[in-house]
């Protein structure tokens, strides 16, 4: 996939044009490259996709192992997403992190992209696999979950999250993440106020309601 613009373009054409699933393993493999110039680079892996989509189901086992082995994701997602209806995808993505989650990676950016392209409406079926993450060790990972639950979550979303936010102590991503969350959806502290007033600093305080709140900037 190295070389002349046209080069790369003329030989993803032809695998995609084989229409097997080794073409499209191979075409797969674009997305783990980068050219110098980014506006090219993006052109022929936005193409890529393109190329992926038409192949339809031949190109679908390939994408699921790049999306358990790689750690770019983005773009094979677009690809999963334009190939399969609303909720094949939904279950194939969740799938997919169901079975990475627990498991040493070597890329948890990957897992991070995965959960962040799970639909919202997805939220009843995928809770328990999404809540999985929230212990996961990476940052980033922790955070995706902790993004998608606040977003669609409820009571015991509330509760989880503040009950993370305790544990987390030497987390301050986390934290200041889980914070934010509780200021947008207004959930109150009830339950913990005591430890939540020693362990919320500026500029967050919590309100006589046990809201969170940050202070505007001066």
């Amino acid at each position: 996939m190295h070389g002349e613009a046209a080069t790369r373009v003329g030989a993803m054409e032809r695998l995609a044009s084989w229409r097997t699933p080794e073409a499209a393993a191979a075409l797969l493999r674009r997305f783990t490259v980068r050219t110098p110039q980014a506006s090219m680079d993006l052109e022929e892996k936005q193409y890529a996709v393109r190329l992926l989509s038409e192949m339809g189901m031949t190109a679908l086992e390939p994408i699921y192992f790049f999306l358990k082995t790689e750690p770019d994701v983005t773009f094979p997602i677009q690809a999963l997403k334009n190939i399969l209806t609303p909720e094949e995808f939904s279950r194939t993505l969740s799938e997919i992190l169901a079975g990475l989650s627990g498991e040493y990676s070597r890329w948890p950016e990957a897992r991070a992209v995965m959960i962040a392209h799970l639909p919202d409406e997805a939220y009843p079926g995928v809770y328990d696999i999404v809540s999985r993450f929230l212990e996961d060790e990476d940052d980033d990972v922790c955070i995706a979950a902790i993004d998608y639950l606040a977003r669609n979550g409820d009571e015991a979303v509330r509760e989880r999250l503040i009950q993370l936010f305790l544990d987390a102590e030497n987390r301050p991503r986390v934290r200041g993440r889980i914070l934010d969350h509780l200021c947008e959806r207004e959930w109150p502290v009830k339950g913990y106020r005591k430890r939540m007033e020693e362990a919320i600093s500026l500029p967050f305080y919590l309100t006589s309601k046990g809201i969170v709140r940050r202070k505007p900037a001066e």
